[in-house]
């Protein structure tokens, strides 16, 4: 046979099988014998994939030229400049009622006069704000001690004001009442950031007798001279340019829209007139629907008032908002005045956790990367303004203290008690001779009075209620643990707490000492792989407090070996932590899953103890373990009683080579 015939009588046999399966044989007809015969056909081919749809282009960079362009076209298309979700924007461009930025160099500079006062609201999550900005305020005018306003309600804490007044005395803070003001506010993003306070900038115009009252948001950072918001007889202000890259006209006020972060009002448009205009105003803000001024909150109330007042607009560089640097003008870097972090602050990586509300923490994660130059602006502006800060103040208020204690110890060695649960079993008699440095809730132990640590450190945050409260308390279950107990060691805590524990009336006959730590310029020994245990500059946060205090403290007393006990180190989970029962544990605790983490081998925590032991070694100064069962294989271990010889014959065995 050949190819063909034998490819047809197969396909036949096929057929004929495939029926004789499903029905009784039948006699082939002569159709069928026909179509064994046929060419069996060849399956279609599927149909091509479509092609992925090509992506939308990226807006164009920013000039006035692509602008026109858009106009020519009558609206966006894509690779466009870019554009908002406000219609009113677009339609502003589009109707030729916008205004492009205007950029000038102004050589002119001056140091504000004597009675000018610079005005804020504030409350505790904007508060690092207004540090940063009168700080850069004072690193452009060395010795600025002019006024400064602070507009508040209860929102800002007394413990807050304190620390703002030892950032910058000549701080005033005003209390008001927002409630005071009838407006009513919307659900737009800015009314429930901002709210009814920020109407509180409008009391400047009740006050007759500065010069000149600046006011200044307090996400702003000063980068150049702004004397600009002095000179003349005008009000001063800027156009609200930056979420759209071009300034529009409001149709309620015939006006460009200005934003209400820097205004500047001399003595003539203020007082009992302007006081009158004011309510005059505020009494109509709500009627007013206009959607261009309708997302903001105080604003709103601004760019009405000053639609009937002579107002001198100033160049973009004196409000220069985050988004129109880096998105449009990135060449401007050089010409900003005044730089205005609108949206979420770079402050959000450390103020109290507590303050941060909705999707605060969501939309601060993305502005790290989409703004870095801003961030990083304010960051290298307000941290090594208030790390200088605060240890010129921490070494003037606490230095002669310390030096007092340097050198106290020498000859002996020095014991770091933690409070794992070892303590139940480990005879603490032991350590008899040594500088006894105890932490924590070590209050808890039985034999508190029969031990007599020298020194109780208080170093977690968490004890006083979280890194950079507001409302800093101890836990009402340790100050009555603490008072119960004869014995009086000298308290130690971080400087921040300085001006709650001082007005503590439990810690009278209390010797209390600091130490520098604090965010945002604690670093993480995890980071730094080194630390300078030095007690007189800022603490390196080294995961336990033995290590970023206890040692430190135990070298500045100049001890000749620092030994270790209690600490277990060996974590499984978070429960029986402690050497006494959870329900004493009246403070917040770190998350289970992250202690276990940073305390299982090769974690942060040991990590921590091996730059320590390196660093010590360095020093000759002997660094031993007498925790029973513990987890630190870094250290060398000795027993109870080498302990107790060491401790008796205030000398030092030599040190074990590894």
């Amino acid at each position: 046979m050949t190819d063909g015939i034998s490819r047809t009588w197969k396909a036949a046999r096929r057929l004929v099988r495939g029926a004789a399966a499903t029905e009784p044989a039948q006699p082939a007809s002569a159709a069928a014998v026909e179509a064994s015969h046929a060419t069996v056909p060849t399956p279609e081919p599927a149909p091509a994939a479509a092609p992925a749809p090509e992506p939308e282009p990226e807006p164009a960079p920013f000039t006035a030229r692509a602008a026109e362009r858009l106009r020519a076209r009558g609206g966006p298309y894509p690779g466009a400049i870019r554009q908002t979700d406000h219609p009113e924007d677009l339609a502003a461009l589009l109707g030729g009622t916008y205004e492009y930025a205007h950029l000038v160099d102004d050589p002119e500079t001056a140091a504000p006069p004597a009675d000018l006062v610079f005005a804020a609201v504030c409350n505790d999550k904007y508060a690092p704000g207004l540090e940063a900005l009168v700080l850069s305020l004072i690193r452009q005018y060395p010795g600025l001690s002019n006024r400064f306003l602070v507009f508040h309600d209860d929102s800002l804490s007394e413990f807050t004001r304190t620390r703002l007044s030892q950032v910058y005395p000549a701080f005033d803070f005003q209390h008001r009442d927002p409630a005071s003001y009838d407006v009513t506010m919307g659900d737009q993003y800015n009314h429930v950031r901002v709210g009814q306070l920020g109407y509180l900038t409008v009391e400047v115009l009740t006050m007759e007798e500065p010069s000149w009252i600046v006011v200044l948001d307090a996400d702003l950072l000063i980068l150049g001279d702004i004397s600009a918001l002095w000179r003349g007889d005008a009000i001063k202000a800027v156009p609200d340019i930056g979420h759209r890259p071009y300034a529009i006209e409001t149709p309620a006020t015939g006006r460009l829209v200005i934003n209400s972060g820097v205004l500047s009002l001399p003595r003539s448009e203020r007082g009992p007139e302007a006081t009158l205009r004011m309510k005059e105003v505020l009494a109509t803000v709500d009627a007013e629907e206009d959607p261009a001024l309708s997302w903001f909150a105080d604003q709103k109330f601004w760019n009405l008032y000053l639609a009937r007042r002579d107002v001198e607009l100033l160049p973009q560089a004196y409000n220069m908002n985050k988004m129109l640097l880096e998105l449009d003008y990135p060449e401007e870097i050089g010409s900003v005045r005044i730089l205005h972090l609108t949206g979420p602050k770079p402050w959000y990586a450390f103020v109290y956790d507590a303050l941060l509300r909705g999707d605060d923490r969501k939309r601060y994660r993305g502005a790290t990367e989409r703004f870095r130059t801003s961030f990083a602006l304010w960051n290298q502006s307000y941290v090594s303004a208030i790390t200088a800060l605060r240890t010129s103040q921490f070494r003037s208020e606490e230095g002669a203290a310390l030096d007092a204690l340097r050198g106290s110890a020498a000859g002996r060695p020095a014991v770091l008690i933690g409070n794992g649960p070892s303590l139940r079993d480990t005879d603490m008699s032991a350590f008899v001779g040594y500088e006894k440095i105890a932490f924590n809730w070590f209050v808890n132990h039985e034999d508190f009075d029969t031990i007599r640590p020298d020194h109780l450190v208080l170093p977690s945050h968490m004890l006083f209620g979280g890194w950079h409260t507001p409302h800093p308390q101890l836990p009402r279950e340790f100050l009555d643990a603490l008072t119960a107990r004869e014995h009086k060691p000298t308290l130690w805590a971080s400087f921040y707490f300085k001006p709650y524990l001082e007005t503590l009336e439990e810690l009278r006959g209390y010797t209390l000492r600091y130490f520098l730590f604090e965010k945002p310029f604690k670093r993480r020994i995890g980071k730094t792989g080194w630390a300078p245990l030095d007690l007189m500059s800022p603490l390196v946060d080294s995961n336990t407090g033995v290590l970023t205090a206890g040692v430190p403290m135990a070298l500045h007393l100049g001890a000749s070996a620092i030994v270790l006990v209690g600490c277990d180190s060996n974590y499984a989970s978070a429960a029986g932590s402690y050497f006494y029962a959870e329900d004493q544990h009246a403070s917040a605790t770190t998350a289970p899953r992250q202690l276990v983490t940073t305390w299982k081998k090769g974690g942060a925590g040991p990590f921590g103890y091996s730059v320590v032991r390196r660093e010590l070694d360095r020093r000759g100064v002997p660094f031993l373990d007498t925790t029973l069962d513990g987890n630190l294989d870094m250290l060398e271990r000795i027993g109870l009683e080498e302990a107790r010889a060491l401790g008796t014959a205030g000398a030092m065995r030599p040190r074990a080579t590894s």
